[in-house]
Parts: structure tokens; sequence; C-alpha cells
């Protein structure tokens, strides 16, 4: 796992976005539609694909032969879409947002389909129609081999789905999740002591891949 982490950093490095839309629960997508994307994989075999990212946990989808499948994250190291990158992190497909030679910052972009099951209609106004209507589409949202026709033709029918985007600090070594607290409880004491007099001389912005990157500086002296 390691090495294979190392290599992709590499590529990464040496590789130099399709803009995402709103996505819905009809079309849980963070692309308008699916896109050519070249999947490198950890045997070193490289396919090009017609991919998009699903929201629902993070995973990649492809087409085969009209119908929707998700790749196994466990064979991936590194999609390209576009001029964008993902890797496969601990289960999940993440964007590369940031990277340098000992690591990537990693975006990880979820719906929020909690934040859709509590509510109820529009402006939050709870009538059985609507609920109904999210319910059918959260069914849909969540399964793979469906018709890629009948989902593009359906593709406005659905709710509107907000995306949480969290960020992490990815190292061949260890995932951080990229967090002033998730840093310091994983942490001993003597680390929590150094976090915080490290942060005292490094200002972090906690919204800016690039700024994070930095936090490298630190988890380095950790391993």
């Amino acid at each position: 796992m390691k090495k294979t982490l190392i290599l992709a950093i590499a590529m990464l490095v040496s590789l130099a976005g399709l803009k995402a839309q709103e996505c819905s629960t009809a079309w849980p997508y963070l692309y308008p539609s699916f896109q050519e994307g070249t999947i490198y994989m950890a045997g070193g075999t490289k396919i090009v694909q017609q991919v998009n990212v699903h929201v629902l946990h993070g995973r990649l989808h492809y087409l085969d032969n009209g119908l929707v499948k998700e790749a196994l994250s466990k064979d991936i190291l590194l999609i390209q879409i576009g001029e964008d990158k993902y890797m496969a992190v601990e289960g999940n497909i993440m964007k590369v947002v940031a990277s340098e030679e000992r690591g990537f910052v990693a975006s990880h972009q979820v719906g929020d389909f909690d934040k859709l099951r509590e509510s109820g209609g529009a402006y939050g106004t709870s009538t059985t129609n609507s609920a109904t209507q999210k319910l059918t589409s959260l069914d849909i949202a969540g399964k793979v081999n469906q018709n890629h026709m009948e989902m593009w033709e359906s593709r406005h029918n659905g709710e509107l789905l907000d995306l949480v985007n969290t960020y992490y600090l990815v190292t061949p070594q260890k995932v951080w999740k990229a967090t002033k607290k998730s840093i310091n409880d994983a942490l001993d004491a003597d680390g929590k002591a150094a976090f915080k007099a490290w942060l005292k001389s490094h200002k972090i912005k906690w919204n800016n891949p690039d700024s994070l990157l930095t936090l490298l500086d630190f988890v380095a002296t950790l391993q």
C-alpha cells in the first residue's frame, strides 16, 4: 500500500476541471454527464472509460453496455477526468486539490442525504407527496446496474442535493482528517503540545487546500 501511494503521489506531481453541477437524487453525480476518464490501476493497467463520481459515499461509476456499474476502489490507483484527478482514499474516491512529493490534500464530496431525509417539502414544510418523491428517488440514488439512458432521461425529476465537503491530508503512512480537532485528538500529550506550538507560527486556513498542505511539515515529524 505504501509503495502504491508513493507511486500515485509521484504521478500527481508530474501531471499538470471539469465543473461540477448541482446534484440531485435522480442524478447523484459530480459531473453533468459521464465523462471520458483514464483509470490507472494498482497493477499497472490503464483503462479509458466513461466515468462519473457518485455522491452517496464517493464511488467511481462507469458505463458498461448501457448499464451503470461501480468500480472496486481497492484496485484504483489514480483517476484523471479532464484536468481533475482523483484517488481512492480509505475506500472512497476523493479529488486531489493540492499535492507535493510527500502527500496531498483530498476533497471528499458527498450528498447530504441525511438532511434531505429529515426535511419535508419545499422550504422545510412537510408534505406527503414530497416525502414520497424523495424516498423514491433516494432509493434510486443508491443503486447500481441501472440503465444509463433511463437515468439520463429522468435526471431532472429528483430532489436537489447539497454537497458536504471534507478535506483529508494523505501521506504514504497515514490519512488525517484535515481539521484542527481531528489532528489534535489523534496525538498523545507530547504531540498535542507540539501541535499547539506549531500552529502558533503557522496560520492555517482550514478551508484552503494549499494552506492545509503545509500541515505536511508537521505530520512529517510524527512519522
